[in-house]
């Protein structure tokens, strides 16, 4: 089957039907409501998954609970081994900026990938899409990865040749919420010490601003397989 011809809910019901455990990551992007919404429909009580690094934007803390609140979706909130005063104590203040790639790693891929693995999950959704970045211009629709452990975990992008326009006009289409940071301006946002506005009409260009780094991680941890 060409997977890359399917639409984003035909691709999403074809895997999901079939998978024992199912996840959907969140970062509560207008993304990540277009996937809830269309999730739903296929499976009420998909795990939607969202990383709390404790840095997150305030209005993105409260639009969480709005999702939750309005879709009654099951939200799975997973949270790094250690607190920031932990982090500090153990590595200086400020590690977002001493060491970027290591806090992303503490407070975001690793408690992703213990979650992937202690939980068995075999199918991981997310909103990721080719025009968000240059990194992310050959994206697949269907991937196969595989995880430090060895495992193999079926990773899918429905959302992947759709356009930020796209994106947009579906979310008016349908009268769905966005998070209110969109609005300030950001395209793209994380964990505040590390997103501003965007510098270009590169969707993620206000992120790891003046850092050697386009991505935080939980895209590139585990390995492809072609």
């Amino acid at each position: 089957m060409d997977y890359e011809k399917l639409s984003a809910y035909d691709l999403m019901e074809t895997f999901i039907l079939k998978a024992r455990y199912p996840i959907l990551t969140a970062s509560f992007s207008i993304n990540t409501v277009v996937l809830i919404y269309l999730a739903l429909k296929i499976k009420p009580d998909i795990e939607v998954v969202s990383i709390d690094t404790g840095l997150l934007f305030k209005e993105t803390y409260r639009f969480m609970e709005e999702v939750r609140s309005k879709f009654n979706i099951n939200l799975k909130i997973i949270k790094p081994e250690i607190s920031l005063k932990e982090q500090a104590e153990l590595y200086g203040d400020n590690l977002w900026n001493s060491d970027p790639d290591k806090c992303c790693f503490l407070r975001k891929v690793k408690p992703l990938e213990t979650f992937l693995e202690t939980q068995s999950v075999d199918l991981w959704i997310t909103g990721m899409r080719r025009d968000q970045s240059k990194t992310r211009s050959n994206l697949k629709k269907v991937e196969f990865h595989k995880l430090p452990s060895g495992r193999n975990i079926i990773k899918i992008n429905p959302l992947a040749d759709w356009s930020r326009k796209e994106v947009w006009g579906f979310v008016s289409k349908h009268g769905l919420m966005y998070n209110p940071l969109y609005d300030r301006g950001y395209t793209s946002f994380g964990c505040v010490p590390c997103t501003d506005l965007p510098m270009s009409s590169d969707e993620r260009s206000g992120r790891w601003k003046g850092k050697s780094k386009t991505e935080c991680g939980i895209h590139t941890f585990t390995e492809k397989i072609e």
